[in-house]
């Protein structure tokens, strides 16, 4: 209810007047300034107009002839006008279209619609396969590890050394209590030198720890041409759960274990956590490689009730963000700063206006999981109570 008014805003409709031939220009005019005038901070506060102003905005990147670089910027301003108001699905929505405003990364559209198709539907429809289906140990094994990957982001080749920690532990950086975790070997790193990375397991339930440790065990005794089987059985598993769907089967015909890597990014993003957050789960020192992981679709709730495992707090300011940086140096020698990041001093931009860093890292977890109190009816968390 904005005044007197009542807002009904259709998304699949934005054109209400179209079957009478539209609104006149004069029209058109008068009232989009009354809008301006009177209605239009209201309307923004609307997730529905949010979503449709951040559709429109899509579409106007690809109808727009100016620069990449005004682009960029353009969605930038939005960003730190979004996170300023705490309009987390615009802002959230901003930062995907930045993402593909920065990167070539191949088969965007794939990777979009993978992180829509890989949902609690998917968990349910697993967990039905497994009780009634005639299936290979292997089978179960690879839909295992498929499903533990996007519940923790281990590489591949980081599951043959990571070793599974339960109290009585030491207390992590940043953490108040013991708790489970899995430490790991980073793989990718390029120093010479090994860095263990740590990841807590406070969401899990003591079942879905006994469960991670068997995969664990599992893992650690395959080999190399044993884990190519496995991609290719978790692949046919996926596929036949929806052999009705000829589109889902033709996406799911590439999918690996590093679609689960990135599938445990984009629901850590969905569930609100930064950036930086994001890095220093997948072990990475600065947020620059992130980006290519959290290529999906940033702008929806999260699509699975599976845990998800997330760095201890202590480690999420030792992520670099070299921009920032950048930013900071620019600053202090008098230049002008980057555009989207603020001044560190006064937190405002220096020239115009400008997108806010990454968002505070978060003090505790956002995801449905710490909300949703009615346990039995968590699918997904039943089917690994099961594994």
């Amino acid at each position: 209810m904005i005044g007197k008014i009542t807002t009904a805003f259709d998304t699949d409709n934005p054109q209400a007047f179209g079957k009478t031939g539209g609104i006149p220009d004069r029209t058109r005019s008068l009232f989009g300034r009354f809008v301006r005038e009177h209605l239009l901070e209201h309307l923004m506060k609307d997730q529905d107009a949010q979503q449709a102003f951040g559709e429109w905005i899509e579409d106007q990147l690809d109808r727009d002839g100016a620069s990449k670089k005004t682009k960029r910027n353009d969605l930038k301003d939005i960003r730190r006008f979004a996170d300023r108001n705490q309009m987390q699905w615009l802002s959230a929505k901003m930062e995907g279209l930045l993402l593909e405003a920065r990167n070539n990364v191949p088969n965007k559209g794939r990777n979009f619609d993978l992180t829509r198709l890989i949902s609690q539907d998917t968990i349910k429809r697993l967990q039905d396969y497994f009780e009634t289906q005639r299936f290979t140990q292997t089978q179960y094994e690879a839909i295992q590890l498929f499903l533990a990957t996007c519940m923790t982001g281990l590489r591949t080749i980081e599951w043959a050394t990571a070793r599974l920690v339960t109290p009585p532990c030491k207390v992590l950086p940043g953490e108040s209590q013991e708790l489970p975790y899995l430490e790991v070997r980073t793989a990718k790193t390029k120093s010479s030198e090994e860095r263990l990375r740590y990841l807590i397991l406070d969401e899990f339930t003591e079942t879905q720890v006994d469960t991670l440790y068997q995969t664990l065990q599992y893992a650690q005794s395959i080999s190399k041409g044993t884990r190519s089987n496995l991609v290719i059985q978790a692949r046919r598993v996926l596929q036949n759960i929806y052999m009705g769907d000829p589109g889902a089967v033709s996406m799911l015909a590439d999918i690996d274990f590093r679609t689960a890597r990135k599938m445990f990014t984009v629901e850590l993003r969905r569930g609100g956590a930064s950036m930086k957050e994001a890095a220093a789960a997948l072990g990475h020192v600065s947020i620059n490689n992130v980006r290519y992981y959290s290529h999906g679709d940033l702008g929806i709730d999260r699509t699975t009730k599976l845990p998800l495992a997330r760095p201890p707090r202590g480690e999420i300011a030792k992520v670099k963000d070299t921009l920032a940086e950048l930013n900071e140096s620019r600053l202090k020698k008098g230049q002008p700063g980057i555009k989207g990041y603020l001044n560190p001093e006064t937190g405002q931009p220096r020239t115009g206006p400008a997108g806010p860093n990454d968002p505070a890292n978060r003090t505790g977890s956002n995801s449905p999981s710490d909300t949703d109190s009615d346990a039995p009816d968590r699918a997904g968390r039943n089917f690994l109570d099961n594994l």
